[in-house]
């Protein structure tokens, strides 16, 4: 194959796929980007097998001077393309060789390739179900939840986002095991009742492209989300305002297996104290004195004396301690409670404006939520004191 192309739009290309690359190589073939040129199209694709991200787009006449397919090195692929001055660039790759030119001004480069005919696919999703969402609404959805996910467990389906679509609504949960982060949005359709569990590293390159699709439309642009037994796949097209490319961007992700716990069942409903306040004040308290805060010593007691007001306080016998006071609305008797203060201000951080927390013992889950939000809801499990 032989391309000339835009320097730009190959940049653009390959950041929307270059992610899905396994940076593990458990295969060496899947640490690359597959190219497959045609007359006036180019297509992009990089998987790790349980992630694959392909985007086509139409290239001008006279980008394609040989039609053919390779695959590169996808992070030094992209780091070539990154450094280059020149505007135009032209990979050469030669059928039955194992070698790749890139040039572009007075710059030439030579890496290896991999035929293009033993990258594998993650297989093709024949989607049962297609539910349709805003592009708005899936975003938030993302948004309010992903940070609460796993990064390594045991429990693998704890290090993916569970969608629950139930009827018209759709419902993204969110834990580690001591978190958990709920959210709720409804659809203009009725579906049957399904749930599935996405990777983590799916999930956030879905938000990823929702955000790049989000800078050229509207949050009520329509999103197809398709699911079989196996597999997630999402179709987007992505518009370029810069080199006035069309990008037609597909994902596909194999779903994780197991049963998500019943995040219902972990919803406190008979919680005897409570607390209003101002998420502004309190990130600002939880800011200040988390400088005293260490992996060996990562929590925060709150106490809740009396009906207006909360001490905060932090104490590392190594380094010091510091205390500060937030006017709270207090419900109830007194009580103590110790939160990993990242946990607590990752919760604090999707919210806005005034919060409610209700609480039991200090050993019982905390329930937080938004003042007049019924679409969010946040759990966090105490340290013990």
């Amino acid at each position: 194959m032989k391309l000339s192309i835009n320097r730009e739009l190959l940049i653009k290309a390959i950041n929307m796929v270059v992610k899905a690359a396994d940076k593990r190589h458990r295969f060496v073939i899947l640490g690359n980007i597959k190219l497959v040129l045609e007359e006036g199209y180019l297509t992009l694709t990089a998987s790790d097998l349980e992630l694959e991200l392909t985007t086509r787009f139409a290239i001008p006449s006279g980008a394609c001077i040989l039609a053919g397919s390779t695959t590169l090195p996808a992070e030094m692929f992209f780091n070539i393309c990154k450094s280059l001055s020149a505007d135009t660039v032209t990979i050469d790759a030669p059928e039955n060789t194992s070698r790749c030119v890139i040039t572009s001004g007075k710059g030439r480069y030579t890496l290896s390739s991999l035929p293009a005919q033993d990258f594998p696919s993650i297989g093709a999703a024949l989607p049962s179900t297609v539910v349709k969402i805003s592009q708005g609404d899936l975003t938030s959805l993302i948004h309010h939840t992903r940070f609460a996910m796993a990064t390594q467990d045991v429990r693998h389906y704890l290090t993916g986002m569970l969608f629950d679509i139930n009827d018209s609504k759709l419902t993204a949960v969110a834990t580690d095991g001591h978190r958990l982060a709920v959210a709720h949005r409804l659809l203009s359709d009725s579906y049957q009742a399904n749930q599935v569990i996405i990777p983590g590293k799916a999930v956030a390159e879905l938000e990823r492209l929702l955000l790049e699709l989000a800078k050229t439309t509207d949050d009520a642009t329509i999103v197809e989300l398709g699911f079989d037994a196996e597999f997630l796949h999402v179709g987007l097209t992505l518009s370029d305002e810069e080199t006035d490319a069309v990008l037609e961007v597909s994902l596909s992700a194999r779903l994780i297996e197991g049963k998500f716990p019943d995040y219902r069942r972990v919803l406190p409903t008979n919680n005897i104290n409570a607390a209003n306040f101002n998420k502004d004040e309190a990130m600002d308290v939880l800011r200040r004195i988390s400088v005293l805060n260490s992996k060996a010593n990562p929590g925060v007691l709150l106490n809740f004396d009396t009906t207006d007001q909360c001490k905060i306080s932090v104490s590392d016998k190594g380094e010091g301690e510091a205390e500060e006071v937030l006017g709270v609305q207090h419900e109830g008797d007194v009580i103590e409670l110790i939160f990993n203060e990242a946990y607590l201000r990752a919760v604090l951080s999707v919210l806005e404006g005034e919060i409610r927390m209700e609480m039991n013992q200090p050993s019982s889950p905390v329930l937080i939520y938004q003042v007049g939000d019924d679409l969010h809801q946040y759990i966090i499990m105490p340290m013990r004191l």
